[in-house]
């Protein structure tokens, strides 16, 4: 006889594979969520460690250039890094070895002195006052024409001061100096120095006039000093130095 067929046995079986196939396809999901979990967290790692090293390496930076005294790690420009490497050229200095600057970067063309009507027409506060302490000297030879600056020298402080320590023990005139009677036309000096000295109040000037034949000496603007070779020897040097002069001739020993 044969046997009775049971469906619950035969159900058995289903259910299990049903369950089996169930669990499967969940494990799977959870596997598969689990994976994209795991690598997004990873993307968001990475992403965070750029972004934190970036600013590491910009602090790092800015720091260094901090230290350095840079105003900015950006390239300069190429005018600049054009002079890099090159020597700065040194200041000019004369021929006495005084660097010159911007305030005293020369004589000043055209000056008074060229037009003045007489030689001790120096403008109303420009005179110096030999009791002043001075720090420097410029000198300064002018044509009175068309010729202009001829000569400069400049002088420290120590040759400045021995120029107004020898000028101001000189009497008014030198009786030595011989007195012309001369036309108009050549009365007037060909050329004359201005002496022009540095003090607190600023460039204070002696003019000096030895060609013509009206008058010689030194002028201050306030008082007149006899024209002696003793000053002459400390500043008529180089391209002040004249060729000659009226009076120079009779001095002799300038």
């Amino acid at each position: 006889m044969p046997e009775q067929h049971d469906p619950e046995q035969e159900l058995g079986p289903k259910f299990t594979s049903a369950f089996q196939d169930h669990a499967d396809a969940q494990g799977m999901q959870t596997s598969g969520l689990a994976h994209e979990a795991r690598r997004r967290v990873r993307r968001r790692r990475q992403a965070l460690s750029m972004a934190a090293g970036a600013v590491l390496v910009v602090a790092a930076v800015g720091g260094v250039w901090g230290l350095l005294g840079g105003e900015s790690p950006v390239a300069t420009s190429d005018s600049n890094s054009a002079g890099a490497g090159k020597e700065v050229a040194p200041e000019p200095r004369s021929s006495h070895g005084v660097a010159t600057n911007a305030e005293k970067a020369g004589c000043p063309v055209p000056h008074p002195i060229q037009q003045a009507a007489a030689p001790n027409d120096v403008p109303a506060g420009t005179g110096l006052d030999l009791n002043t302490p001075v720090t420097g000297l410029r000198a300064c030879r002018y044509s009175t024409g068309a010729g202009g600056l001829l000569g400069q020298e400049e002088f420290g402080a120590a040759v400045a001061q021995q120029v107004v320590n020898a000028i101001k023990v000189l009497p008014e005139r030198n009786p030595d100096l011989p007195v012309f009677k001369c036309a108009p036309q050549v009365a007037k000096p060909s050329e004359a120095i201005a002496l022009r000295f540095d003090t607190a109040a600023g460039t204070k000037e002696i003019w000096v006039v030895y060609d013509g034949c009206t008058s010689a000496g030194f002028f201050t603007g306030s008082h007149t000093y006899g024209l002696y070779s003793a000053p002459l020897k400390l500043f008529m040097t180089g391209s002040v130095r004249p060729s000659g002069g009226t009076y120079l001739s009779a001095l002799k020993d300038w």
